[in-house]
């Protein structure tokens, strides 16, 4: 009954809205969704050597719609909704949260052109994204948040955008000291440039992180952040940048650098990124791109803050489900392995017959963290939760060799239906992570996963 009751409610908004603006268009689209997930070895150890006992099978369901009230091409709204379940709970929560089962509003705001011009501006809950050209964002992406965004071109060639953002705000009302400053407030701007054969997005953001945020996202700490007290700073420069005009070989890459100002150096935090592809498209039946990313890592002292990029919310796949590059729902191994490099070689959009197609790639991940940060400070003198001895922090003496190989067969126009597989094997150096808390210490094992799924978009 909570499951029809909640439908219900929706449907009543959507055709509310509908019947009460009869000079509003209701444009809607989406995405439905099933799939079967196996996955073995996620912390890359079997259950005879100490793994955790996964549950390797699991089935889930999406549905995306999105409705656009449509004024006139001056001015709409959008109402995003999405429900998600891990087939076999018997329950649907309502939540907030993409990870979570349940219904909920993922998405709502209304956007608009001032009266003869256009200055375009957004305002709700919306996807956020910071440039990325090689792929989706280290630094802030795909994270659907609070924002109040105004964008416009200045010149055929070049446009200016600027947008506050708010990612936290623990309670409405301040009424000790110990509720007040609760906020993480960021403020962006950009300015894309598009020139005959060329184009980039220089950006800068700055964040306010308030001392008494609960729950602060842990790529912005140092491994061994202190209590704060008062409010750090953190900063970001960097651009993304496309290169067509000797197609058909096309060029991309990224650069950003962020800070993080704390109180005190222990919470300081500085790092950098870079990645380039380079793609020939001049093939029908073949798309060859190569990849390659570096982050900075960790030096040995904890003491000094950290070296590697402060992210709030990465979208970074490059191209392996290892980092997170599934087109399907937790399909994804999905680690974070801030401060590495890696090289990638991958074959898009392989095809020989009519609505088939496939990508083959192969990764090859090393680690840019001092081991001695591991072998020689140890683990209990390392508060950070994202150092961990699972394959998700690798240290200059670690690497992975991941291969993914994708299918996709268009059923109809509409319908695809999708084959995952991916394989990622760690090698984690014995004499450093020995003496680690976790559960690798002289054994790894292979990670795998095969996802199948059914996909319609309308």
């Amino acid at each position: 009954m909570k499951k029809l009751a909640i439908l219900a409610v929706l449907a009543c908004m959507v055709f509310g809205f509908a019947a009460s603006a009869s000079a509003v268009d209701l444009d809607a689209k989406g995405q439905f969704q099933f799939q079967m997930n196996f996955m073995d070895n996620p912390d890359f150890l079997s259950n005879k050597d100490g793994g955790t006992n996964e549950d390797d099978l699991n089935f889930w369901f999406r549905a995306r719609t999105e409705f656009r009230f449509i004024a006139n091409e001056n001015l709409w709204a959008v109402l995003y909704t999405e429900y998600k379940n891990r087939v076999g709970t018997g329950h649907v929560n309502t939540s907030t949260n993409d990870n979570d089962d349940g219904l909920y509003v993922k998405r709502a705001y209304l956007q608009y052109r001032f009266p003869g011009t256009e200055v375009l501006t957004s305002a709700g809950i919306m996807s956020i994204n910071m440039p990325g050209a090689v792929t989706g964002s280290m630094v802030l992406g795909d994270a659907d948040l609070g924002a109040f965004m105004v964008e416009t071109p200045i010149t055929d060639e070049i446009a200016i955008a600027g947008a506050f953002i708010r990612y936290a705000d623990d309670n409405q009302n301040d009424a000790t000291d110990a509720t007040s400053k609760d906020e993480l407030d960021i403020f962006y701007a950009a300015m894309p440039i598009t020139l005959d054969g060329i184009s980039a997005t220089p950006y800068f953001a700055y964040a306010i992180v308030g001392q008494n945020v609960a729950n602060v996202p842990s790529g912005l700490l140092a491994p061994n952040v202190s209590a704060l007290t008062k409010n750090e700073y953190a900063w970001w420069l960097g651009t993304s940048f496309n290169m067509d005009m000797f197609d058909p070989i096309v060029f991309a890459a990224d650069a950003v650098y962020g800070s993080v100002d704390g109180d005190v150096k222990q919470n300081d935090r500085s790092g950098f990124l870079f990645d380039a592809s380079l793609a020939y498209t001049g093939l029908d039946f073949v798309k060859p791109v190569l990849k390659f990313a570096y982050t900075t890592g960790e030096d040995d002292n904890t003491s000094n803050g950290s070296e590697r990029l402060p992210i709030v919310s990465d979208d970074f796949d490059l191209g392996t489900y290892y980092l997170g590059a599934s087109s399907l729902t937790s399909a994804d191994l999905g680690k974070n392995p801030l401060g590495f490099w890696a090289l990638g070689l991958s074959f898009d959009n392989i095809s020989f017959f009519e609505k088939l197609t496939h990508k083959l790639a192969f990764t090859y991940i090393q680690g840019t963290n001092d081991k001695d940060l591991i072998k020689n400070v140890g683990a209990a003198n390392i508060a950070d939760a994202t150092i961990t001895a699972d394959g998700n922090f690798l240290t200059t003496k670690d690497h992975v060799f991941a291969i993914d190989f994708n299918t996709n067969y268009q059923i109809y126009d509409e319908l695809a239906a999708i084959v995952e597989f991916g394989y990622a094997d760690v090698d984690l150096d014995k004499g450093t992570w020995e003496n680690f808390r976790g559960t690798i210490k002289d054994k790894q094992d292979p990670n795998f996963k095969l996802a199948l799924g059914l996909v319609y978009k309308f």
